[in-house]
């Protein structure tokens, strides 16, 4: 395959353009799968950019000529395709773009368990013990829901521990300042939306339901996760930065590891070399990146004891 063009739009935005000779594009066809000849074209043209000896190549000379850290995978277009010519195609992909990192240290989030409903604690006796428990004298029975309150609310504890960690590393997203590619916020916001509506369909709840206990208008709630989306992804670029200025990247050996205990259903499905190569070097150096900041930040601890309430 040969690198036509590599070219920028908007900062962090980027285009390649390559193509392949006629006997790669017969070679990826001797494996193609399909029942016509397009379907068998269309897979054989998948095959040949996916090879180890296809794109990935290509990709790893234009990103490293170009001093690029891509961020999202690439998105393939084909633009021309003739068994005796080959084919031409392109790649559209997000790269770090160049942005100001202020402090990235010194964070401070509370810890903040959600309230107990009694009801929550009645349940949980009623399904976890039995009648000897049940049936106690009022000492026992009150010493059995101090009991069961209290590991409630130490497993409420661990959760809103992980929750303050999520939102301390949110905070790194206010010092990151730069404009970011239009299409890869838009992106971000989508996705956001996407966990958003899992949540409300998980819980229950519809949307109109949402807004009224929140007493927002649609046009409030589509700002405030606008904003929520983009702190998040200027967060999750702000972490390459801090590894990039601690040193935190991982080094050969350790990407290597790392693609050696590949796990798709955490790590997603392979692609071609090149780009799995760098999202294991992303995951490895977010991860180092979040340790350090939550080293050098505080979390303070939740209240001694939890807050019960009748309703919620």
């Amino acid at each position: 395959m040969i690198l036509e063009h590599l070219y920028q739009g908007e900062p962090g935005a980027w285009k390649i353009t390559f193509r392949a000779s006629a006997q790669e594009l017969a070679r990826a066809l001797q494996e193609a799968e399909g029942q016509t000849e397009q379907d068998r074209l269309a897979d054989a043209v998948n095959r040949a950019i996916l090879a180890p000896d296809g794109f990935s190549t290509i990709w790893t000379k234009a990103v490293e000529k170009a001093g690029l850290t891509p961020v999202t995978d690439p998105d393939f277009s084909l633009q021309a395709l003739n068994k005796d010519e080959g084919f031409r195609a392109s790649a559209t992909f997000f790269a770090l773009p160049p942005l100001e990192l202020g402090r990235y240290t010194g964070f401070v989030q509370a810890v903040e368990p959600r309230p107990i409903r009694r009801l929550t604690i009645e349940l949980e006796i009623n399904q976890h013990h039995g009648p000897e428990d049940r049936a106690a004298d009022e000492a026992g029975k009150a010493a059995l829901r101090r009991r069961v309150t209290a590991e409630i609310y130490q497993k409420r504890c661990r959760q809103a521990e992980e929750l303050a960690r999520r939102k301390l590393l949110v905070q790194l997203g206010d010092q990151v300042k730069g404009a970011l590619p239009k299409k890869l916020a838009g992106i971000s916001y989508f996705a956001e939306q996407r966990r958003f509506n899992l949540s409300l369909q998980a819980q229950g709840v519809n949307f109109d339901q949402y807004l009224q206990v929140r007493g927002q208008t649609v046009e409030q709630f589509r700002a405030e996760l606008h904003a929520d989306s983009e702190r998040k992804l200027r967060s999750q670029l702000g972490l390459l930065l801090v590894a990039r200025r601690e040193g935190l990247w991982p080094t050969d050996a350790e990407i290597d590891a790392a693609l050696a205990a590949w796990d798709e259903k955490k790590d997603g499905e392979r692609t071609f070399p090149a780009n799995d190569r760098n999202k294991a070097a992303l995951k490895l150096a977010r991860q180092r990146a979040s340790d350090f900041i939550l080293a050098r930040s505080t979390l303070l601890p939740p209240p001694a004891e939890p807050t019960v309430v009748e309703t919620l």
